[in-house]
């Protein structure tokens, strides 16, 4: 009984000091939103597996070795790219790129020609003769520039990369071209990650809301059960910023999944808290009756959640966190904050059932 006696003596101190108790939990709340801004977005796929696995440290061994991960810059002409005039705005780009943070190095047909020849020839014969390799294709209308950074994968500095390759290239020509790589590919990801962040937590959102309308009928009542899950979110990603988790391919789906299961305690609660004489009495009632229920189904789940840090696949280590901190958190709301906001709303006498 000692779990139904701790529900009763905090319902009792939330009557008599609704506002101090709102006052500690926004000022914890401001304690642990700044753990948000330590999140990161981490768009690669070996951000997700173990740093021992073998290929994830190839990966690492070759970026150190031959001065980062590669971005390609194709260009495509309707005409033969062997011309003097084109090449001569690879190289002026090729410079520009040069001067980029964290470029390492460019090659193109114009660096090729540039080595061998100290400058770009205007004999037409002669750039037809050069033997480009792989820098020009087999029918002449598309030239390739490596442009090799070290950007870690990181995404703000991939974003970097990519804006500054862009705007030295729309500065020195008007041919068509586009940019690909492990580091355009890693920044399409990670612009995936965060719109698909955004899209399932908006629609799980969306489809909670309605459900919750289904059932309560009532638009003040049904927003009662959403202050836990949305208390939950926040601190989710507050206590998951400090605890070293970021956002990938696999954890993006933590909000969606905390909407889904946070959601149940603040419906228990308000269900049961209408269905008594309210007030009080009645959210004490309420209180003490799903206290066991409410510590068991948030420890239980958050524990199920726990066991992804024994997984290989580092990206479930991240989910495990966030899944963790947000049932947790839900159930915190659960129990401090919706019972708190529903006698300040509410009031404290008791009313005959509707």
């Amino acid at each position: 009984m000692i779990v139904e006696s701790l529900a009763s003596k905090l319902v009792e101190y939330q009557v008599e000091n609704p506002y101090r108790v709102l006052g500690i939990m926004g000022l914890l709340t401001l304690l642990v939103v700044p753990g948000a801004l330590n999140l990161e977005v981490k768009p690669s796929t070996e951000a997700i597996l173990p740093e021992d696995d073998p290929t994830v440290q190839s990966l690492d061994t070759l970026r150190a070795k031959f001065s980062g991960d590669t971005t390609y810059i194709v260009f495509e002409s309707d005409k033969d790219v062997r011309n003097p005039e084109l090449l001569e705005e690879m190289q002026r780009i090729g410079n520009r790129v040069e001067r980029a943070e964290n470029v390492q190095s460019v090659e193109s047909p114009a660096t090729m020609l540039q080595n061998k020849y100290d400058r770009i020839p205007e004999d037409q014969e002669k750039l037809e003769r050069f033997e480009y390799g792989g820098m020009v294709s087999e029918n002449y209308r598309t030239g390739l520039m490596a442009v090799r950074a070290d950007t870690q994968a990181n995404s703000g500095e991939i974003q970097k990369l990519y804006n500054s390759i862009h705007t030295s290239v729309q500065a020195e020509t008007t041919e068509d071209y586009y940019l690909t790589g492990y580091n355009m590919i890693d920044l399409a990801t990670f612009q995936v990650i965060i719109s698909d962040f955004m899209m399932i937590t908006g629609v799980s959102f969306a489809a909670v809301l309605g459900v919750l309308f289904l059932v309560f009928r009532d638009v003040k009542r049904m927003m009662y059960p959403m202050v836990p899950v949305m208390f939950g979110l926040v601190w989710m990603l507050g206590l998951g910023g400090y605890l070293g988790a970021n956002l990938t391919i696999i954890s993006m789906v933590s909000a969606a999944m905390i909407m889904g299961l946070g959601i149940d305690f603040g419906i228990h609660v308000t269900k049961k808290y209408f269905n008594t004489v309210r007030g009080a009495e009645g959210l004490s009632e309420t209180m003490v009756e799903l206290s066991r229920g409410l510590l068991g189904g948030s420890t239980t789940t958050g524990v199920g959640f726990l066991a992804l840090l024994a997984a290989n696949l580092t990206g479930m280590h991240a989910l495990g966190i966030f899944l963790f901190t947000g049932i947790i958190s839900a159930y915190i709301g659960a129990v401090f904050l919706l019972p708190t906001l529903i006698i300040l709303l509410d009031g404290t006498e008791a009313v005959s059932q509707r």
